[in-house]
């Protein structure tokens, strides 16, 4: 790939052209393509104090469906001509870290299958806003695409003569921001946005004029640049202060909220489907807690958490519920969790379940308050590690490499999935943010809130790994480095024994982070002949179990000292060291991307696996 580069600088971002051509076979021969990356900074998102321009230093990594062969090279950001040999036309996704003095800008996106690519370099480790200061309330941000963010509604003006404020787009791969035109057909507030096809939804809330409650859902479509005006939505009540979600199917699932007097709490869920553009609440479970403000989680199995909400006297609700991915029936039996807490956050764990932390109520320093909990795949809860420390305001962010982001209030810290506890994190910012909840993340490395003084959209970037990211060697060697528990970690859950190496007790699962695969091979040890099954999740949560009843293998206790797997489209071979070999189908489609865990084998005191390599193909 040759990099061609002139520079010019815009109003709000510092523009670098960068050139790519992809030759046929990689190195050489056939015809040239040029595809055109242009890099965006913000000049006011400096990092050491330092701003990044064409003085910059930056490497590029390019990632996808294959293993890489060639390092990253550096590149002076001003640099004309430069040949990127070490960027794969195969690359899916592309990961650019660049340095200037003392600072550092990471920037990550996607890479089309055609035309050229943006991207953005955030700052790292420090909140950067990355559009103007529009003082408005009541607007909801959304991501509705990989690089796409919504912000729709709010009001702005004074307290006495509020106005609607604008819907808005902000482009993740340049920094751009936009108003919507044409804007939602009913101002709005309180809604919710989620991405919706290719475009968004922004369901229910109330109306800006008056404050009633609607029973409409609108669509951003990307193609008119705005709100579709033949498209509104009827729902099936009127619901506002409600939760949302994305189902394994791609529908939009709409949880709680208050219904047309804008006082009575419903108990009630629906699904939007975005190819018909129909609501069905028929076939959908009902919640066994009626709530307002819920949190709403699809878990990694393709579950649905809620958890957390007001009830109709304004009383946390303490009950968690799980719902079957397609919410037509309670999966698993609802119960309570730390009652009275009302500053909470909940985030999926990429290993199964979710985390929970609570705020200590006000008052004197309880040192035996339980802040933090997992809530385990099984739907199981364990306690974790207290957070030390003032926790006024707990908002959680991400997920990457199985460690999400905690924002206590006053400073940042990430859970730390192995010794089931916070520690410390890196934060470069000179003044604290102002950071607002509920959580969001445009990706898992990334957090993204609206400032709450300004209402800027404010992101931070703490991480770049992603499905493509490649491995940097075994796994489960001398650690647990890139894998996540499905549990809390300990002497009754996943543990990592240096003697031996991840100890997997009956029940109990640990999962590959952030990547996934499609046709890949697998490898892994079994030092006391206790092997695991190895866990091919697809992406709604469907599992196939090699050595498990839905691909069993003759797994005799002290025999198998290691296990291959091969999964090609849609088919799955496997071989044991006992000279043992079968076939089976992975029940998904054939570009269908899984993710790689091992679980203990079903009736087994434990298993014991180390020297885990995962190799696309």
């Amino acid at each position: 790939m040759r990099l061609v580069h002139h520079s010019k600088c815009g109003k709000c971002a510092l523009r670098l052209v960068i050139c790519l051509t992809a030759l046929d076979g990689c190195h050489g021969g056939g015809s040239v393509t040029a595809r055109v990356v242009t890099t965006h900074v913000f000049p006011s998102c400096p990092s050491g104090g330092q701003a990044l321009d064409g003085e910059g230093y930056a490497k590029f990594y390019g990632s996808g469906d294959f293993e890489p062969a060639l390092p990253a090279a550096g590149h002076f950001l001003k640099s004309v001509g430069d040949v990127l040999s070490e960027i794969d036309p195969a690359s899916l996704a592309l990961v650019v870290d660049a340095s200037e003095g003392a600072g550092r800008w990471l920037a990550v996106s996607s890479i089309p299958a055609t035309g050229n690519l943006d991207v953005l370099f955030l700052p790292w480790m420090a909140s950067c806003a990355v559009s103007p200061a529009v003082s408005s309330s009541g607007a909801t941000i959304g991501p509705i695409a990989p690089a796409t963010v919504l912000i729709a509604g709010g009001l702005t003006g004074t307290d006495a003569s509020p106005v609607a404020a604008a819907s808005q787009i902000v482009d993740l791969s340049t920094g751009s921001i936009a108003s919507i035109t044409p804007d939602l057909v009913t101002p709005r507030i309180q809604a919710t946005v989620t991405a919706f096809g290719d475009g968004g939804l922004v369901a229910g809330g109330r109306d800006v004029s008056g404050g009633l409650v609607l029973d409409t859902a609108e669509v951003y479509s990307p193609e008119l640049g705005g709100i579709d005006q033949g498209q509104r939505i009827s729902l099936s009540t009127y619901r506002s202060d409600h939760g949302a979600a994305i189902l394994v199917t791609g529908e939009t699932l709409l949880v709680g909220g208050v219904g047309q007097d804008g006082v009575t709490v419903l108990g009630s869920m629906e699904v939007v489907d975005p190819t018909t553009r129909t609501v069905r609440a028929e076939n959908v479970a009902p919640l066994a807690a009626a709530r307002r403000e819920p949190v709403v989680l699809r878990l990694a199995s393709g579950e649905i958490l809620v958890a957390g909400g007001l009830d109709a006297s304004d009383t946390p609700v303490a009950t968690v519920e799980w719902f079957s991915p397609d919410v037509s029936m309670a999966s698993k039996r609802a119960h309570d969790l730390v009652a009275g807490a009302t500053a909470r956050a909940y985030v999926a764990l990429e290993g199964g379940g979710a985390l929970a932390v609570f705020a200590p109520p006000p008052g004197p320093a309880d040192p035996s308050y339980q802040s933090v909990w997992v809530i385990d795949a099984d739907g199981s809860f364990e306690a974790g590690t207290p957070v030390a420390g003032t926790l006024m305001q707990p908002i959680l962010f991400g997920g990457a490499g199985g460690a999400p982001v905690l924002w206590t209030g006053d400073r940042w810290l990430r859970w730390q999935p192995w010794s089931g506890s916070f520690g410390a994190f890196i934060s470069l910012d000179e003044v604290s943010p102002n950071v607002s909840g509920p959580g969001s993340s445009p990706d898992p490395g990334a957090a993204m809130w609206l400032d709450p003084a300004t209402s800027a959209l404010t992101l931070m970037r703490f991480d770049t790994s992603g499905i493509y990211s490649p491995l940097p060697g075994p796994l489960l060697v001398t650690d647990t480095a890139d894998m996540a528990p499905d549990s809390l970690a300990g002497p009754v859950g996943p543990s990592f024994d240096p003697s031996l190496g991840l100890v997997l007790p009956p029940g109990r699962s640990a999962f590959v982070t952030d990547r996934t695969y499609a046709d890949v091979s697998i490898d892994v040890d079994a030092p006391t002949g206790e092997p695991a099954v190895v866990v091919l999740r697809d992406e709604s949560g469907s599992e196939l179990e090699i050595g498990g009843a839905s691909c069993p293998a003759p797994f005799t206790a002290g025999a198998a000292s290691s296990i291959h797997v091969e999964r090609r489209s849609s088919s799955v071979s496997w071989s044991l060291s006992t000279g043992d070999a079968g076939t089976c189908s992975s029940g998904t489609s054939t570009d269908g991307r899984i993710a790689i865990g091992v679980r203990a084998v079903a009736g087994a005191t434990r298993s014991v696996v180390t020297n885990l390599r995962v190799a696309r193909q």
